[in-house]
């Protein structure tokens, strides 16, 4: 993960290259709304603009599809009308805060993103450098997969729509697949973001594990980092994980509630079709897949906060083994044990819930007391 090596290039630059690639896509989709010059980010006017001339256009194609539904213009049952209104209702104000909080907090984004910079910049003052070409490859690579898994996704979607002949149902299915990018790109932008902590925390207890193997006076010319400085690090990165609550907790929220709706109806409507007379595979396979990528992406942003609060703890553990043979050593491990313990820090959504598998397993104990729930209800209907 790091090397001893003299800087070569502003951290600034590397740090930036390194991101390029995510924040261009996000920009796309009107996630930030900043942009990056030599030396720093800042926010973007055209982007903002941009930013409330897709909330424009999208809110008013939501407001006319749910009229076009409601008013029975797209042939649908009674169920599926009510289903349908509400997911583009939660979709058009999921989709509406990030819109609008990418403007509003385009100067914290800006402040964490530099904050990081300010981070990885006294790494190079203790001449430790990052791999950046890692971080890289692993964005792109993760674009790649996510790109790949669409074009599949699109033309499944295309091959199954071709039964649909009515310009309406082909502008109820567009804005459905156009939500599913949108909160695919924000899941994208978010874990990658909390992997770049976490580097940086598995950096810190590299030395940490470096010093409690060799000893803290054998390492203190070998370019490992003293205690002291670690334990001021730690919290520099425990600070950046509060300021990614603040700027990402509500949407997280709002992704979260839409994530649990539509899996818990594209579960329901692939139940029912395995449960009627006559199955037709390619309508539950369609009802299915309509919930894949909320699934993967729910498990996987969960397992990114997970992963990255159990290295961030890890450094409790590792401090311990340091062998201290004198009271100042002594002294910086209790400071560092009690900063940790007083930290206590964990990505959560709004402060209403932590992100972790807890909340994996929340998930599917609702989406199962739900689907039994809407089953029986629906049996009953039918009788």
């Amino acid at each position: 993960m790091f090397h001893v090596s003299k800087p070569k290039e502003p951290v600034f630059q590397k740090f930036s290259n390194a991101i390029k690639i995510l924040l261009i896509n996000s920009q796309i989709f009107g996630l930030v709304t900043i942009t990056s010059t030599p030396k720093t980010f800042q926010p973007s006017k055209i982007k903002c603009i941009w930013n409330v001339a897709i909330l424009c256009i999208y809110t008013s194609t939501i407001a006319y599809i749910v009229y076009l539904t409601v008013a029975e213009f797209i042939e649908t049952t009674g169920i599926q009308r009510t289903t349908n209104t509400m997911v583009m209702i939660s979709s058009a104000v999921y989709l509406g805060t990030v819109w609008l909080s990418s403007i509003t907090k385009s100067d914290q984004f800006v402040k964490f993103l530099m904050t990081i910079v300010d981070f990885d910049d006294k790494l190079f003052s203790n001449d430790i450098r990052l791999d950046y070409d890692k971080t890289k490859k692993h964005i792109v690579l993760q674009m790649v997969a996510r790109k790949t898994l669409f074009v599949f996704y699109f033309g499944f979607f295309i091959i199954v729509d071709l039964q649909y002949r009515d310009f309406n149902s082909y502008l109820m299915e567009c804005s459905a697949l156009f939500m599913l990018v949108m909160n695919s790109a924000l899941c994208f932008l978010v874990i990658e973001l909390i992997h770049i902590l976490r580097a940086r925390f598995k950096v810190l207890n590299q030395h940490i594990n470096t010093l409690a193997q060799q000893g803290t006076k054998k390492t203190r010319k070998q370019g490992i980092l003293p205690l002291n400085k670690i334990c001021t690090l730690h919290h520099h990165l425990s600070k950046l994980i509060k300021s990614f609550n603040e700027i990402f907790g509500v949407i997280l929220l709002l992704m979260f509630t839409l994530s649990f709706l539509v899996i818990v109806l594209s579960l329901f409507y692939t139940t029912g079709e395995l449960q009627s007379s006559v199955i037709v595979w390619m309508d539950a396979f369609y009802a299915f897949m309509t919930s894949v990528t909320f699934i993967i992406d729910t498990i996987y942003v969960c397992d990114a906060c997970y992963s990255t609060i159990q290295e961030a703890n890890l450094s409790g553990e590792l401090i311990h083994k340091i062998d201290a043979q004198d009271r100042h050593t002594i002294d910086e491990i209790e400071m560092f044990s009690l900063q940790i313990a007083n930290e206590q820090v964990e990505f959560n959504a709004a402060g209403f819930f932590p992100i972790n598998y807890t909340l994996v397993f929340s998930i599917i104990g609702g989406v199962t007391t739900y689907i039994i729930i809407l089953i029986q209800l629906s049996n009953t209907l039918r009788e």
